[in-house]
């Protein structure tokens, strides 16, 4: 049994460590690390706080590539025991007669929309232990976007993968829209002031997103959007304001951003806390009633 499960764990890393998917990852961090240090160079870039931060968010990386079998094999299971349910949905068929670059867009909007969602679910008392730690790197570029626990990666895949499921949309037009998300998302981290005007409402801009990030109380659980802000808009979560120089980070919190171990365990931590808390409050509760 013990040898079994040994092999069945190495085969299913080696597998996906020596896949196409790997060699397109790290072409993707080679290339996108040419493109922040040319795009959001200056003088801060090189100070100590960028590096720690930096580096910080590499470990982080690291850790997540090396959960990212298991967190792929959980989730290939939980989008199967979805599709089990038989919960009527739009079956794959009916698009087969659009045309792709419809089909497209309308995957691209139903996935930036269900990663709102799951983005104000992290944005709760119960998930935002998860979320804290995207947000703990108080020196936001665009190597940020690669700072995500990997259980929030996990829960925004299973948002994701079930709403395009039950819309029945393409594999090929869900996968097209990961490669857009991802690039879009490290654009909105850069470490530049652009804002897109009259079409704030359409597409995310670096200004936006960086409000977001913003170690500053108006601002908390704002600009929830990954790609459209029109969501924010019609759910009550947009902050319109001007350039952002406000701190980022979670220091309010007294959440580090530069210990990526602590950083890993820290959701565990604050839940430990919470459940903690919550005992000590029905305890209390209980002697005031007894007689």
């Amino acid at each position: 049994m013990i040898v079994e499960a040994l092999y069945f764990f190495a085969k299913m890393y080696a597998d996906f460590f020596f896949s196409v998917k790997m060699v397109l990852l790290v072409g993707f961090v080679g290339i996108f690390t040419t493109i922040v240090f040319v795009l959001g160079f200056n003088r801060t870039v090189f100070s100590r706080n960028a590096i720690m931060n930096t580096l910080t968010t590499f470990a982080i990386l690291a850790l997540n590539i090396a959960l990212a079998p298991a967190i792929y094999v959980i989730s290939k299971a939980m989008l199967a025991a979805y599709q089990d349910l038989g919960i009527p949905s739009v079956p794959e068929s009916y698009w087969s007669t659009w045309h792709w670059l419809p089909v497209a867009l309308i995957a691209f909007v139903a996935r930036d929309f269900a990663d709102y969602w799951s983005h104000r679910a992290m944005h709760t008392k119960i998930g935002w232990p998860i979320h804290a730690v995207h947000h703990s790197d108080t020196h936001v570029n665009g190597f940020t976007t690669f700072r995500v626990h990997a259980f929030e990666l996990f829960l925004m895949k299973v948002f994701t993968l079930g709403f395009t499921a039950w819309l029945g949309l393409p594999a090929e037009a869900v996968a097209a829209t990961h490669v857009v998300a991802a690039l879009h998302n490290a654009y909105v981290h850069f470490e530049v002031d652009i804002d897109h005007g009259p079409l704030n409402w359409l597409i995310a801009s670096p200004r936006f997103h960086r409000w977001h990030h913003a170690d500053f109380p108006p601002a908390y659980g704002k600009n929830l959007a990954n790609a459209i802000p029109a969501w924010d808009m019609m759910f009550g979560t947009y902050y319109k304001a001007g350039p952002c120089t406000e701190k980022m980070g979670a220091e309010r919190e007294g959440i580090s951003g530069t210990d990526p171990v602590r950083l890993m365990l820290l959701p565990f931590v604050l839940w430990l806390r919470m459940a903690q808390k919550s005992i000590s409050g029905l305890m209390a509760m209980k002697k005031t009633h007894i007689p």
